[in-house]
């Protein structure tokens, strides 16, 4: 079954693992998105759509550390054309903004 669209700013980390910090990294070749990130800050990235994920510990809160590049981590594939990662940047900017009002 299909996930509604709506919410999906509040959906993230994204990929099936969790394993793509935010939609405007998706929007990118899997060469380019993050390759280790912070998890579980309940604080959202209005500009990436998704949350902050740069920050390891707050208030005594130490936040799960992902990195990409142990097995079952993998943030590669959905990439191309109908993935919109061969958009032009301010496509991709204009594509985030209209995802933000779903």
């Amino acid at each position: 079954a299909n996930q509604p669209l709506d919410g999906l700013w509040l959906r993230g980390p994204y990929l099936h693992n969790g394993s793509v910090p935010t939609l405007r990294d998706l929007l990118e070749p899997s060469a380019a998105r993050p390759k280790t990130f912070y998890r579980g800050y309940d604080v959202l990235d209005p500009a990436r759509v998704g949350f902050v994920s740069n920050v390891a510990e707050e208030g005594g809160r130490k936040f799960f550390f992902f990195d990409t590049a142990l097995p079952g981590n993998g943030n590669f594939g959905h990439e191309g054309p109908a993935y919109g990662t061969e958009l032009d940047p301010s496509d991709k900017d204009a594509l985030v903004e209209y995802l933000k009002g779903f």
